[in-house]
């Protein structure tokens, strides 16, 4: 439940933001003009503040797509050929230009890996959003307007004027970029792919609207906020979330024993012989091993929440539950994982070149093994007062399980 809220919360908020900048550009007209001009100037320090928090946490896309964000804007504001006053109607020329400039570098960066903002490659990135920079500025000079007004001829063999003005070209682009990240987004979900999503259609909305300065700078300054908030989401999950496996981390696991109250048991788990199994098999294969058992233990009953602690050790936490009362669902547990076979991969189902192969040489294709765990478990008493002080011996009684001979459950 917790995970479906946090899905719904990570795709509406941006689309969210989208509906209440429409609501609030339509309630302008009680402003000030000086209110008016700073409410066109309100986007830039936002792109400044999303700008800092994208290169501090190295996320590349959101930074890029803020600097195109903020030049294309900058562009309409205070180009010579704009008038460069809010509340005027915005020139054509520009207008098509940002309509295909922004959904182009969307597209663009939908492709692109996270490389440092930086890096070369982030570099390439600069010298590339300048060089259309220039050439923006080099289409609206009056010797170049035939050109720039090819990107203005229908693609379709009807018109759409009397419906957008954006141009067809423009719309191509917005329906591939679209199409794009709804595919990113359904393989891999990421607040990323949302927010750039909402970016998306609110710069489509906005410049739909007939030429209205004022609803751009609007639309303009939620994409900002939208993409700050892609930053902190995916930052924050991930701090807090294993990225192989997709459990809790161990960040996560000590933020959540902070909250636990006077009675709770805490289990330690350990995937037996593990380190030899690494070794002979190929740790593209011990990964799978490691998803195949957090998958198992992402759906532990009794109450519990699993962690990935660290290499093939987890951790579970009951809140307000005794030993007793966690033991059968352990059990449980230990008896899912030691009945799921795993299929060891084949050649033409590696991940990598030659890194799922054994030492030997031989990757055992097709083979079904089976996985164990040992867990040891200890609740909360006068001996052991604290959360740590009652994981160290859950961990003392997960070494007892190892002695006892494994796959098995110790207190």
């Amino acid at each position: 439940m917790r995970k479906i809220l946090k899905t719904a919360s990570m795709i509406t908020l941006p689309f969210a933001l989208l509906i209440l900048a429409y609501l609030g550009a339509d309630r302008t007209q009680w402003l000030t003009e000086p209110q008016l001009d700073l409410l066109g100037m309100a986007p830039y320090p936002i792109f400044l503040i999303g700008g800092v928090l994208a290169w501090k946490f190295n996320r590349s896309r959101e930074f890029f797509l803020l600097l195109v964000l903020a030049l294309t804007l900058a562009l309409l504001q205070y180009s010579p050929q704009a008038g460069a006053v809010m509340g005027k109607v915005l020139l054509e020329d520009q207008l098509l230009l940002i309509s295909l400039i922004l959904p182009a570098n969307i597209l663009i960066f939908s492709f692109f890996k996270e490389r440092g903002i930086f890096s070369i490659w982030g570099m390439t990135r600069v010298g590339v959003i300048a060089a259309q920079a220039a050439a923006a500025v080099w289409l609206m000079k009056p010797e170049q307007q035939s050109l720039l007004h090819q990107w203005r001829k229908d693609l379709l063999p009807f018109s759409l004027e009397k419906y957008t003005s954006l141009s067809q070209a423009a719309l191509f682009l917005i329906l591939l970029a679209a199409i794009r990240l709804i595919y990113r987004q359904i393989s891999r979900p990421s607040s990323q792919d949302v927010s750039f999503l909402a970016v998306l259609l609110g710069m489509g909305f906005a410049l739909h609207q007939a030429y209205d300065p004022l609803l751009v700078a609007v639309f303009w300054a939620v994409s900002g906020i939208s993409l700050i908030n892609s930053i902190i989401q995916d930052s924050y999950s991930m701090a807090f979330s294993d990225e192989l496996t997709g459990l809790p981390s161990r960040r996560a696991l000590k933020q959540d024993m902070l909250k636990l109250g006077m009675n709770y048991t805490i289990a330690m788990l350990d995937i037996d012989f593990f380190k030899k199994f690494n070794d002979k098999y190929g740790h593209d294969t011990g990964d799978d091993v490691l998803k195949l058992v957090a998958s198992i233990l992402r759906k532990v009953t009794g109450g519990g929440k699993a962690f990935r602690y660290g290499g093939e050790e987890f951790t579970i936490l009951f809140p307000g539950r005794s030993v007793s009362e966690v033991l059968p669902h352990l059990e449980q547990l230990r008896e899912k994982v030691a009945g799921r076979g795993f299929t060891l991969r084949g050649k033409g189902r590696r991940k990598g070149k030659g890194r799922s192969r054994s030492k030997s040489g031989s990757t055992r294709a097709g083979r079904t093994i089976h996985i164990t765990i040992s867990i040891g478990i200890a609740q909360k008493n006068e001996k052991n007062k604290t959360p740590d002080e009652v994981m160290k011996a859950a961990d003392t009684a997960l070494y007892r399980a190892k002695k006892k001979g494994r796959n098995c459950v110790s207190k």
